[in-house]
């Protein structure tokens, strides 16, 4: 059956490469949320003292599904194009030069010629966990606001206070994920390196929503707070 399952797989990544793992980037993305709204809901249930279980969990839909849209058509994407350019800049296959005599003989290599696949792997880990996270990210308080109905006047404010928390969280976090990512970018082919990081960023997946939504929603609840205490005073004021 697994074997099935993984000829199925890659059969689609053959035929549909761009569509295969932009969906596979959003089913990991929409559990890595799910994983993080169920550890949101776990705090509360302990704040207020009640008991938390699959049954009595609160899990938003809508949320799910802008995090699902937004690895679907952004974060997909950005990775399969990215690692294709990774690649193409600086190529983990084709690293080690054959030319074993003069390693500078190939033409187009003599700006990598010196560089082993483990180098370019390793460049491949760091560019992607420092600079595409960090873009990754920015574009996820964008687009999940919008999808949830925050207006731009909410999204902006949470955005210049959360954002830099958030990626200096992240860059802990791959800080532990580096040596996993690194054997991913090191041994696997490119076409496997979507599924592979999707897999290991379940983690980062969860962290990233958790950072992104621990002040949204207590924000949110702060305005229409806000707003019922106006209409109570104008309500007041007209039975005067």
């Amino acid at each position: 059956m697994i074997a099935g399952l993984c000829s199925w797989y890659m059969g689609c990544l053959d035929a549909s490469p761009l569509y295969t793992k932009s969906l596979t980037s959003a089913v990991i993305s929409l559990l890595g949320d799910g994983g993080a709204q169920y550890h949101e809901e776990r705090k509360r249930a302990k704040r207020i003292g009640s008991d938390l279980n699959l049954k009595n969990f609160n899990y938003n839909r809508r949320r799910g599904l802008t995090n699902f849209a937004d690895s679907a058509f952004v974060c997909g994407p950005m990775m399969h194009f990215g690692y294709e350019w990774l690649e193409s800049a600086i190529p983990v296959a084709t690293a080690t030069v054959e030319a074993a005599v003069d390693p500078c003989a190939r033409a187009g290599a003599s700006a990598w010629c010196a560089w082993t696949a483990s180098h370019a792997a390793a460049a491949h880990v760091l560019i992607d966990d420092f600079i595409f996270d960090a873009i990754f990210i920015a574009i996820m308080f964008i687009s999940t606001g919008i999808g949830e109905g925050y207006y731009m006047n909410q999204i902006v404010p949470q955005f210049r206070r959360d954002y830099v928390p958030t990626v200096k969280t992240m860059w802990k976090t791959s800080f532990v994920l580096m040596p996993l990512e690194f054997c991913l970018f090191r041994f696997l082919p490119l076409s496997l390196r979507v599924l592979g990081m999707n897999l290991v960023e379940i983690i980062w997946d969860t962290i990233v929503s958790y950072m992104i939504h621990r002040h949204r929603k207590k924000d949110m609840d702060e305005e229409i707070d806000v707003v019922k205490i106006d209409l109570a005073f104008v309500s007041s004021g007209s039975a005067l």
